[in-house]
């Protein structure tokens, strides 16, 4: 008799949710799973070492665990649709008008990100063009688009903005890079430590230099081959902090959905998960007041643009790297999965402005072990000032005055 797979013995949920939900498991149950399995879960292989204790523990009790978890998770998903259907986008519209900001309307409605999400989606599907401003305190405000040259103002570019208050003279970034999601080195329990890290040290920006997902191509094995599954996954796993907003760059596995399955990540994450901000594939610029961060990950037939940039984060080698180059710190960054690299860190850059330009910067390598480690620190301070004279400082708007702050959401 031929061996069902977990998915064929959880046959009435969906390959997504059971993944996730193994990812979830404690590491006595996922050994008994890779016992049961193997490493591939689609093409399962016994452990020699099975013996029938092992089957009964499997069978009548991790099972109908499981199945008990995913029903009551299904349970929560219908009960939040039934909930949703009392909310009408009009409401949503009315408080997009009022200029209020996602937290904001999340409070007044008391919805959650994901249900405001899907209302910003049928006010798109009936013809209305919004435009987002992203702020240093990570919050996130859609104004509507109601004439052509404002329409003209918004065409797709590589170019995203912070907004910072007047009086910031110093913001903190969390620098991640390469994460892989679907692949099975992938690291998503590091996900959890980087926001929690972030959230610690008041950070509300973190910066990805690419390879979000595993994509169309792996080193090593990929935990789920589906593009389109990857995106799912990705948005279901990928932390959400209602305080915190992720730029990132399209890397070459990114870019590789598009390019041998038509499927655009950038797209995607835009519609679905409008915290994780992606300007480009290859290359994406971040400008803060008169200054601006390059994310740049190799793509086939991409370069490296000459944008400008006083600091250019780079993705794609899997290690860490610091230099400087006509008074450019340039920074390779290490991945965030398990792939080619033992010990996988994350940087968190902190920036000094002088008259809306990067004026100083410091650099700590952070490691997620038991606890976070500081494994370097690096400073500069030699940016070229010259020319940059002007009072006038851009990208500024007065809000740090807003009590939003302080609100829960549910």
């Amino acid at each position: 008799m031929q061996l069902k797979t977990i998915y064929e013995l959880l046959c009435d949920f969906s390959e997504i949710e059971i993944n996730v939900l193994i990812q979830n498991l404690s590491e006595e149950e996922k050994e008994l799973i890779q016992l049961r399995y193997g490493n591939d879960l689609h093409n399962p292989i016994t452990s020699d070492s099975w013996t029938r204790e092992l089957h009964n523990k499997f069978y009548k009790s991790l099972i109908p665990k499981m199945k008990k978890i995913l029903y009551t998770e299904k349970v929560k998903s219908l009960n939040k649709m039934k909930a949703q259907a009392s909310t009408m986008p009009q409401d949503v519209l009315q408080l997009l008008k009022e200029k209020k900001n996602h937290y904001e309307i999340c409070k007044e409605l008391n919805i959650n990100y994901e249900e405001l999400n899907r209302l910003l989606l049928q006010l798109k599907n009936i013809g209305l063009t919004f435009t987002r401003k992203y702020y240093s305190n990570g919050t996130i405000r859609e104004s509507l688009i109601n004439n052509i040259f404002h329409m003209k103002l918004q065409t797709p570019n590589q170019n995203k903005t912070i907004i910072t208050d007047p009086k910031e003279t110093s913001t903190r970034f969390l620098v991640i890079s390469d994460l892989h999601c679907g692949n099975l080195y992938e690291r998503n329990d590091l996900f959890d430590r980087a926001f929690n890290y972030c959230k610690k040290r008041g950070i509300h920006i973190i910066l990805c230099c690419g390879d979000f997902l595993d994509g169309t191509f792996t080193r090593g094995c990929q935990l789920i081959p589906d593009v389109y599954q990857q995106f799912q996954y990705f948005i279901k796993t990928y932390p959400f902090d209602p305080k915190i907003i992720t730029f990132g760059v399209g890397g070459d596995h990114d870019e590789s959905g598009l390019k041998h399955k038509a499927l655009n990540f950038i797209k995607f994450c835009e519609n679905y998960r409008p915290d994780v901000v992606i300007g480009g594939y290859n290359n994406t610029i971040i400008q803060i007041k008169n200054d601006k961060i390059q994310l740049f990950h190799p793509i086939p037939s991409g370069q490296l643009l000459n944008v400008g940039a006083s600091i250019i984060l780079r993705g794609h080698p899997h290690k860490y790297s610091v230099k400087v180059e006509n008074h450019i710190l340039d920074i390779t960054v290490s991945t965030l999965s398990s792939i080619k690299q033992p010990l996988p860190t994350a940087i968190e850059l902190n920036v000094d402005f002088q008259k809306g330009y990067f004026k100083k910067s410091y650099m700590k390598q952070i490691y997620f072990g038991p606890e976070d480690i500081i494994l370097s620190e690096v400073e500069f301070d030699d940016f070229d000032m010259s020319n940059k004279n002007t009072n006038f400082v851009k990208n500024i708007e007065p809000y740090k005055s807003s009590p939003q702050r302080t609100l829960e959401i549910k």
